[in-house]
């Protein structure tokens, strides 16, 4: 594995975590923000920054290159795709999203 592997493969893993993070975040965020305001005025701007966080996560998932091939990491077409984000390897070449973490190459596969 080559070291722009490695970069992609962690390019790849921070954004989907990321895209994680403000899923699962959305709802304590809503139910704190109008919890402290009391106000669904206030609530709008802070979904609004979630809206635009996560969009922006999963379009840098979708768009993300596969390191090794090239093509984009989660796509079964040559368009980027939304619908196999949850993937753990390359749509097209294979290449396992956690292959810079496989401590033994045999027990790769």
């Amino acid at each position: 594995m080559t070291s722009e592997e490695r970069d992609g493969l962690r390019r790849i893993r921070r954004w989907r975590l990321w895209a994680w993070i403000f899923l699962l975040s959305y709802v304590p965020m809503v139910w704190i923000v109008k919890r402290t305001t009391h106000s669904d005025l206030a609530v709008a701007p802070f979904i609004l920054v979630w809206v635009v966080g996560f969009v922006r996560c999963i379009a840098r998932l979708a768009f993300s290159p596969c390191p090794r091939c090239g093509r984009f990491f989660y796509s079964l077409s040559g368009t980027p795709s939304f619908f196999n984000v949850l993937a753990h390897q390359c749509t097209h070449c294979g290449l396992p999203l956690n292959a810079d973490r496989v401590i033994y190459p045999s027990m790769e596969g």
